[in-house]
């Protein structure tokens, strides 16, 4: 039997993607993830070239996938040699159409590859591909089982949501070795789901292991299933046996040969095994193909043993003894490379093979060898493309570390993993995607995808949505839309809403390019920011509108938010108008102005301006009467603007004047430049502007710029940006230099380039490169290509010439000159890095070491990063750093703290009162940090600043603070004047103070009662906010069992945030274990994990806790952000922390 169609075509990386086996089939919408895991590779490899009488078998088993009803597993038995794998290898690689099987084959034969851990690294990846999750940053003990059956659940509903079934298919039970490792081990069929199908097999005996639960459905007498042993397999046992046994007793090579794959765990070359034995490789591979053919298998250039029970045998043969002197052999072998640097030509059992040895051995101090060896990982990387293999390996020896728990050095051995996986990821987040766009042109879709992936969703997002264009563009729509797929996965399995729709910000576009235009309308939908919907629903309404589908697009105006509905009405209208469909578009207008009432003259103007612009001009002229007519009607302040805007973007400025001087009886100094940017009424913008100085009045030209850019009137936008450096920011240069490309303007272009001399603009580079190689400017393509990071990307530019040009090869050389610069971090990211070690050595005392730090840190681009205020302050700059912060709430809080621990009550106040846009945040930030010491007159001075809504928030915050320094009666009297509580809107964000405030009066019945009220009368229309807030009341009152049930149940969407949230309240009231039982189920959100488990260990009791808790977040998290909690559990580690800040400082400085 051959196997149907053949072998499918599959991308196969070493990086985290993960294969989901199956036969493709794309049913549904959206569709199935990609295939891409090496792990495909590995079941071919296991099964067989053909399988012999076995049409039956595969027959039940596609029955079993598809049938409704019956058992939900199927366990086929049999013993040993009868087929078994060789049967569900060929049935997982070719199952029925609309079945997606997981599979995991249970095998001693490959390192790592038969024990629990192995089972959770194969198959949550998988699962988490199928769900569009992404993957935990950590899997320990105590969380794989809790990961595992949540993605079982996810991941069937995301199948069936595509009109497909899950199957789980898990072969060879019976070799599991985890059943036997120790007390506190699972087996792997404990682990089984109970509502999935699958297929297992294993031996007759060993029966099931004691951990599976009575009610198990593989404990279901009916699911067993007897495998005939199949004759060929018999034979070939016979064969195999007799000839292990003569190996063994035949001594010299072949016993050698024999020794060595059983300690490798297989994947030695005949090239490997010869150096390994000081035999010539012709002697090699003449004993492994002609004497014990039955005993060894070959998979591409690799050796292993032919099977399990080979495996098993070989093992019990040899002994420990013989298998720990093979194995000091491949020690001291993988020694020798080291020692000469991991040169080009290093075995591929080295970098791929060796490492999963040391894992199932748990050889914990050569692991962690591998996982610090940077020149290792070089060589990786240059193999690779990426950093995935790499990182793969620092997270593999942290979690090892961490199933250590507390012992000597774990701080400081989890810091070092830290720096490691630090270097790392700068490494992958500042590789450009024009980097990996060209690699996919030229041919190298597996560098590409190799280079974008990696522990950041928004730079691999990013990348593989670039990628996925680039391959459109060459016409390879199957990769780029697998691509895409995997990038929405990504946004998908982002927990934290306002990231996922930074993600959905690259995503959209690319769907739009591939014409998904259903899987593009899903994830605008699912937006939720009126800000970021603004951002992609025009492009949205116009592809929908450009294929025709102008039923959808009116069905989208119907926006929540008005202003959005005003701006995709007039959008959808113009494509209504120009494709002759004008009384559809009068139609659209008309119902919009009997929704809206309130901005009726902005729809009818917009509607009038469509219609003219399409030459419907008397439809346009009744429906601009009927706006002008409707002017008089009582404004409200949105339709104030919007009218105005309207008015301009019309030509109606003898209307909009007297119009507003009605309004506004007075001057009309700077009035409405903001609607005449918008509305592209240049020139009024423009005069308004200069009618008002200051930051109000460049922020309007900026906008003028802008428009002018969209507008393609680039001379003018540049003149407008020559007015003030400070007008001319990177991002409206590059938005200039972009449009003079397309324009053809390459002497423009030029300008803007030289003007961004000091900027990183890889993209912009990249494509000017380009445009001069194909206008022949062979001298000032020359000039730009300096010895660094940009000289590397004009490099990118010009290898994309040379594909343009059908040179590939040229092309190639090019690429990989240009990655080898582009693979050393920026200089940015070492600086931000720095900064961090700047904050921790002024807390020591060692100033001077942390200022000039601080200066090398600036000099490279720091300056602009989130903790350089915290630098500043914290190396005695409190001045600079509030002038620098100006009214930025992030960095104005800093400044804030530190005038309160420097005593200077006074310049709080003002901080809090010059917070701009954030007063009401920074108002609350000091009136709390006031009332934590005591300041009671200044924190009075302030609550009487803002809003009301501010002042209540506030007055909460002084009543708590003065009731717990015993001042009970004043706080009293202040809680009196405290406005009534809302359970709706904005309300429910006093609730936590409000019960604060009460318990600290000794009130705790009615905080309970206030709590209650509260969830009983949530406003649904605001799940999140209420959840989040109601919860942490809940921790406040030390309900902290309710506060998690409330999070994970009232807004599922949004759990993991809520959780997150639950955490750190918890770990601000005190309730440290039930703070640490809450965040080892939240691995998977890194960063923000991390964060709470920082703050966890600078304030646990109890120091081992503590430790294990820093070490943790140093896991899951970015060292120099955690790096306070580092030192405060550890003070012992600052020489590594030192050590590693020199490292930094001297990359900078070369």
């Amino acid at each position: 039997m051959e196997r149907a169609g053949g072998e499918r075509p599959v991308t196969v990386t070493n990086g985290s993607g993960v294969v989901v086996i199956g036969d493709g089939n794309r049913i549904g919408s959206p569709e199935a993830p990609a295939v891409r895991s090496a792990y495909r590779e590995q079941v071919r490899r296991i099964a067989p070239a053909e399988l012999v009488d076995r049409e039956a078998e595969l027959a039940e088993l596609a029955a079993f996938c598809l049938a409704d009803s019956g058992p939900a597993y199927a366990w086929w038995r049999a013993e040993a040699w009868a087929g078994k794998t060789a049967l569900l290898s060929w049935f997982a690689l070719d199952p029925p159409p609309g079945v997606r099987i997981v599979p995991f084959f249970i095998t001693a034969r490959l390192g790592a590859q038969n024990d629990v851990a192995a089972y959770v690294d194969v198959v949550l990846e998988q699962l988490a591909e199928l769900a569009g999750e992404g993957l935990p940053a950590l899997l320990t003990a105590a969380t794989r089982e809790a990961h595992l059956l949540r993605l079982y659940a996810s991941a069937a509903a995301a199948c069936a949501a595509r009109g497909e079934r899950l199957v789980l298919l898990v072969d060879g039970l019976d070799e599991d070795r985890g059943v036997t490792t120790g007390p506190d081990a699972h087996s792997i069929a404990s682990l089984l789901p109970y509502d999935l199908r699958v297929i297992v097999s294993g031996r007759l005996n060993p029966p099931l292991p004691a951990d599976v639960p009575d009610d198990h459905p593989l404990r279901d007498p009916a699911a067993v299933r007897i495998l005939s042993p199949s004759p060929k397999a018999r034979a070939i046992r016979a064969e195999a046996e007799r000839e292990l046994k003569r190996l063994l007793e035949a001594g010299g090579l072949p016993y050698e040969l024999l020794g060595l794959l059983t300690a490798a765990g297989g994947g030695l070359t005949a090239d490997d095994l010869a150096e390994l034995t000081g035999e010539v490789p012709y002697r090699v591979k003449d004993v492994l193909r002609t004497g014990p053919g039955r005993t060894f298998a070959v998979r591409g250039e690799a050796y292993l043993l032919a099977h399990e029970e080979l495996v098993v045998g070989a093992r019990d043969m040899l002994g420990r003894r013989v298998l720990g002197q093979r194995r000091a052999t491949l020690h001291a072998w993988a020694e020798e490379w080291r020692a000469g640097g991991w040169p080009d030509g290093t075995p591929d059992y080295l970098l791929h093979g060796y490492f999963p040895m040391l894992r199932t051995a748990g050889d914990l101090d050569r692991m962690l060898a591998c996982a610090l060896d940077e020149v290792r990982h070089d060589r990786l990387q240059e193999e690779t493309g990426g950093v995935a293999e790499a990182l793969a390996e620092v997270r593999a020896t942290g979690e090892a570390v961490l199933e250590h728990g507390d012992r000597a050095g774990l701080v400081a051995t989890m810091l070092r993993l830290g720096f490691r996986r630090g270097e790392l990821t700068r490494r992958a987040g500042d590789i450009p995607v024009e980097l990996a766009a060209a690699w996919a042109a030229a041919g190298r879709i597996d560098r590409a995808t190799a280079l974008v992936r990696s522990e950041g969703r928004l730079e691999t997002v990013h990348g593989l949505c670039a990628v996925a264009c680039r391959l459109l563009e060459a016409g390879d729509r199957s990769t780029a839309d697998e691509l895409v797929t995997e990038a929405e996965g990504l946004v998908l399995a982002e927990g934290n809403r306002s990231d996922q729709e930074l993600l959905t910000r690259y995503l959209v576009p690319a769907l739009l390019t591939l014409g998904e235009l259903d899987r593009a309308e899903r994830r605008v939908r699912a937006v939720e920011s009126d800000m970021e919907r603004g951002r992609l629903l025009p492009p949205l309404l116009d592809a929908l509108c450009a294929a025709g589908q102008y039923e959808r697009a009116v069905a989208l105006t119907e926006e929540r938010n008005f202003l959005l509905r005003v701006a995709a009405v007039a959008r959808v209208a113009g494509a209504l108008a120009a494709a002759d469909r004008a009384g559809e578009a009068e139609q659209l207008v008309r119902e919009a102005v009997a929704r809206d009432p309130h901005v009726a003259v902005a729809l009818l103007l917009d509607g009038s301006r469509a219609l003219r612009a399409a030459g419907h001009e008397e439809r346009a002229d009744v429906l601009r009467s009927e706006a002008l007519a409707a002017i008089g009607a009582a404004p409200s302040d949105h339709w104030l603007f919007e009218t105005v805007r309207a008015l301009a973007a019309t030509g109606e400025f003898e209307h909009l004047d007297r119009w507003s001087r009605e309004q506004f009886p007075g001057p009309q100094t700077g009035r409405w430049g903001r609607e005449y940017a918008e509305a592209g009424a240049w020139d009024r913008a423009r005069k308004a502007a200069a009618e008002m100085p200051g930051a109000t009045g460049e922020w309007i030209l900026r906008q003028v710029a802008d428009g002018l850019v969209e507008a393609g009137h680039l001379d003018e936008a540049e003149a407008v940006m020559e007015q003030s450096e400070s007008l001319a920011t990177v991002q409206l240069r590059l938005k200039l230099g972009k449009a003079r490309l397309r324009a053809g303007d390459l002497e423009g272009a030029g300008a803007v380039v030289d003007r961004l001399a000091g900027e990183w603009h890889a993209d912009l580079l990249a494509a000017y490169a380009r445009a001069l190689c194909h206008a022949g400017r062979r001298e000032r393509t020359q000039a730009l290509l300096d010895g660094g990071r940009k000289g590397a990307v004009v490099r990118v530019g010009i290898a994309d010439a040379l594909l343009d040009a059908g040179d590939p090869e040229a092309a190639r050389e090019l690429l990989v000159a240009a990655e080898r610069t582009l693979r050393a971090p920026g200089p940015e990211a070492s600086a931000e890095a720095l900064l961090g070690v700047v904050r921790e050595l002024a807390g020591v005392g060692r100033t001077e070491e942390a200022r000039s730090l601080l200066a090398v840190a600036e000099r490279n681009g720091a300056d602009e990063a989130l903790g350089f205020v915290s630098a500043l302050v914290a190396v005695g700059e409190v001045d600079r750093a509030e002038e620098l912060a100006a009214g930025w709430a992030p960095w104005t809080e800093t400044v804030i703290g530190a005038r309160l621990a420097e005593g200077d009550f006074d310049a709080v106040v003002r901080l809090a009162r010059n917070g701009g846009l954030s007063s009401g945040r920074n108002l609350t930030v000091a009136v709390r940090g006031l009332a934590d010491v005591g300041a009671w007159d200044q924190a009075a001075l302030l609550g009487r600043e803002g809003s009301s809504y501010d002042q209540d928030l506030m007055s909460l915050i002084v009543v708590a603070g003065m009731a717990r320094d015993g001042r009970a009666h004043e706080a009293a009297h202040r809680f009196a004047g405290v406005g009534t509580f809302r359970t709706g809107g904005v309300g429910v964000t006093f609730l936590p103070d409000r019960v604060r405030a009460l318990l600290a009066l000794g009130r705790r019945e009615e905080a309970v009662r206030l709590v209650g009220l509260a969830r009983v009368e949530a406003a649904p229309s605001s799940p999140a906010t209420q959840a989040q807030y109601l919860a942490e009341a809940l921790v406040v009152l030390g309900d902290y069992e309710e506060a998690c049930r409330h999070a994970r149940e009232t807004d599922p969407r949004n759990a993991e945030g809520l959780l997150l949230s639950v955490a750190g309240d918890l770990v601000r009231e005190g309730a440290h274990e039930e703070a640490a039982r809450l965040l080892a189920g939240l691995h998977f959100s890194g960063l923000r994990c991390a964060a709470v488990y920082a703050d966890l260990a600078r304030v646990h009791p109890d120091p081992v806790r503590a430790r294990e808790c820093a070490a943790l977040a140093l896991h899951l998290g970015s060292w120099p952000d955690v790096l306070p909690a580092v030192l405060h559990c550890d003070p012992g580690v600052l020489p590594l922390v030192l050590d590693e800040a020199d490292r930094l400082r001297r990359a900078l400085e070369v």
